[in-house]
């Protein structure tokens, strides 16, 4: 068993890790932050989750004591943190961008802000548990994925490292609000999402360093990537649609193999069919497909910007950090329509 805190604790993310951490059988809960919700009954804030009836939410983060400690912070928020935390000997997931980027410049230009923790910037590990496992266990401090770079990632990955693909690699990725988060703005209020279909994030997306980082080190260069991400009227769940060009050689009827040969040792990452968005509502679970769109490749990528995308993956790395089954506490089917 290990105790967990859940700092951000009743955002979206937030309160998606308090179900799932809820749920797990070796994690207990023992602190909650929450700025806007301190001092009051978690129970009373989120009825829904399953926790210590007395547990009361705090604002202070020095204050955790915990084995665990999520973050599910805005962007600039858990670097001030992060370094007490460790110090005490909490290991850290922190599910912001906070630790994403190892270039504190790169940071500073794509939040407008200097970094305040450069100094574990090197130590921070890349949370995609298909690619990087074994630095996963060995790590203290974890920068969980973006949403929309795990699920472009995991599809062009495997492609990448077989030199398979070449860019301009073109990512149409569809969102649902929740990935938003809960604080209200003009885009993700229900009036101005419902009936709409809203491209945003152009020309500058701050996802774009971090899948260029990672996509990048995964044969010698980054490869130039078109972003385009659009908030659909769902409340969770992304959808990509994946165009890249062939390398001369390519062997594109193999596409699909390839997918399956990286991703069968786990369960987490599904290869074939044409994937729907309820297939992995509420689950820790990735799906990919390869189809053709006249005579050219299309990838597809779908996961819950919650669960793989967020809170669920997180819990995947803690997992792995505390040497137990990364599938322990996320084995959740989807709903399926």
């Amino acid at each position: 068993m290990a105790t967990a805190a859940v700092l951000g604790a009743t955002g979206y993310l937030g309160s998606e890790l308090l179900r799932i951490v809820s749920e797990h059988p070796n994690l207990s809960l023992v602190a909650a932050v929450s700025k806007s919700q301190a001092g009051r009954k978690l129970s009373e804030v989120a009825p829904q989750i399953s926790v210590p009836s007395d547990l009361v939410l705090t604002s202070d983060a020095s204050a955790v004591d915990a084995d665990v400690a999520f973050l599910a912070q805005p962007a600039g928020e858990a670097m001030q943190v992060v370094p007490a935390l460790l110090e005490r000997g909490i290991k850290v997931v922190d599910l912001g961008p906070d630790y994403r980027l190892k270039d504190p410049l790169q940071y500073e230009r794509a939040y407008g802000s200097p970094h305040a923790d450069p100094e574990h910037l090197g130590e921070a590990v890349y949370g995609l548990p298909e690619l990087f496992r074994s630095e996963v266990k060995r790590a203290r401090l974890i920068a969980n994925p973006g949403c929309y770079p795990t699920a472009t990632i995991l599809a062009l990955a495997p492609l990448l490292k077989h030199q398979e693909i070449h860019g301009p690699i073109v990512v149409d990725a569809k969102s649902g609000t929740s990935g938003a988060g809960s604080g209200l703005t003009s885009s993700s209020h229900h009036p101005e999402a419902a009936l709409t279909v809203l491209p945003y994030g152009t020309p500058f997306h701050r996802h774009v360093p971090e899948m260029s980082q990672v996509l990048g080190g995964l044969n010698g260069g980054a490869p130039s990537l078109v972003f385009v991400p659009h908030l659909v009227p769902l409340v969770r769940g992304i959808l990509c649609s994946i165009y890249a060009t062939p390398s001369e050689g390519a062997h594109v009827d193999r596409w699909e193999s390839l997918l399956k040969e990286a991703y069968s040792p786990n369960g987490f990452v599904r290869v074939g069919g044409v994937p729907k968005l309820p297939w992995a509502s509420g689950t820790n679970r990735c799906y990919l497909s390869v189809q053709s769109a006249g005579t050219a490749p299309v990838l597809f990528s779908v996961l819950d910007n919650l669960g793989k995308g967020g809170a669920g993956q997180a819990v995947q790395n803690a997992n792995l950090m505390f040497g137990w089954d990364e599938t322990l506490g996320l084995r959740r089917s989807g709903f399926g329509v």
